[in-house]
């Protein structure tokens, strides 16, 4: 089972196949910016000498970017990277992940020998966190309490007035908030429903550039932190150099590049409505509603999210199988939402084989 979407490798060397739409990984398919391109071509030189070890422009950058200063920012190799340096520098004893979601938080808390609870999001619910009960569970005795959000695989979005409301509940049962908005850009508002600007110290807010900026190949990822003692731990536990002059540049590069930015949130803002009032017509699947740029389905038939999987391969469609998602089982898989000539084709095979077997 796969743990994470986008092994089209994996697929190349068992299956022989070089070319399929991957509908498994969720990025922007604009693809890279012009202006990165343009960017790289024109300044190969950065590759001559090696980063600033401290990355204080790229951090000025990502401040600016955020409303933020730059001393509250820190940069990683993808947002996998901080998410465990940041495990590793709490070393928390006991740790609360709301699930389903992405596999990585817990793997990064069983590094650091932590005993792990899950907070179910109930599907009957519509995935929707429910406070009150998240309320009494952390009453329990948490040192960490773990959301993504916009959420993976479900799609939903708690908005920063809720989340405010989490970060009290959080704050109030001596629990450690870290929230991962890695989808966060393509929600509606985005930034400006972001937690960080709460600027509560008990917050630790992780975000990558991967997904909006098509640059999964690219790892940069930073978090947002309003603790000094937190930032001076993790600066003191990790690696010199792991974010390299390629990533620098780019992040100075996409980040300015209006145009491409303003493309994207008008393109999801269109698609994803779409997308979901499409999927909702087949008769044998169940489409939540999202906020980002992939959509969680539930099979309703007989079709099961493996036997789906290899069929839509012989479509030249790579879908996840979300089975393996805590409180998922073979009756959910997610789409990822790409450009609508391509949309158009996977709803039709996605309607289609499922009503194959009714």
């Amino acid at each position: 089972m796969e743990l994470h979407g986008g092994n089209i490798y994996k697929l190349a060397r068992e299956k022989g196949i070089e070319k399929i739409l991957d509908y498994s990984a969720n990025i922007n398919p604009f693809g890279l910016p012009e202006s990165l391109k343009k960017s790289v071509a024109e300044n190969f030189h950065v590759f001559e000498k090696y980063p600033d070890p401290e990355y204080v422009e790229l951090r000025e950058v990502l401040a600016r970017h955020n409303g933020m200063e730059c001393d509250n920012i820190i940069v990683g190799n993808g947002a996998t990277e901080i998410i465990f340096l940041y495990m590793k520098m709490l070393n928390p004893k006991k740790a609360l992940v709301v699930n389903p979601t992405f596999v990585e938080y817990e793997r990064a808390l069983m590094q650091t020998a932590c005993q792990v609870d899950h907070f179910q999001l109930k599907e009957e619910e519509g995935f929707i966190l429910d406070k009150n009960r998240l309320r009494e569970e952390l009453k329990k005795g948490y040192d960490l309490l773990v959301i993504c959000n916009p959420n993976n695989p479900t799609g939903r979005f708690i908005p920063r007035d809720e989340m405010e409301e989490v970060a009290i509940i959080a704050r109030e049962s001596g629990t450690s908030l870290m929230v991962d908005e890695a989808f966060i850009e393509f929600v509606e508002g985005n930034y400006s429903e972001s937690i960080a600007h709460l600027k509560d110290p008990n917050i630790f807010v992780v975000r990558a550039l991967t997904k909006f900026f098509a640059i999964p190949g690219i790892r940069l990822g930073f978090a947002i932190c309003h603790n000094s003692d937190i930032m001076r731990k993790i600066q003191g536990k990790r690696e010199p150099w792991t974010v390299n002059a390629l990533a620098e540049l780019t992040a100075k590069v996409v980040l300015d590049d209006r145009e491409y930015i303003e493309k994207s949130e008008n393109w999801i803002k269109t698609e994803k409505k779409w997308m979901y009032e499409e999927l909702t017509k087949g008769s044998n699947i169940k489409t939540y509603k999202t906020e980002t740029n992939f959509i969680l389905v539930r099979l309703t038939g007989k079709s099961d999210s493996k036997i789906l999987r290899e069929k839509l391969i012989e479509d030249g469609i790579l879908i996840r199988d979300c089975s393996n998602f805590p409180y998922l089982d073979e009756k959910y898989i997610r789409l990822a939402i790409k450009d609508h000539k391509n949309n158009q084709y996977v709803v039709e095979r996605v309607v289609a084989r499922t009503n194959e077997n009714g």
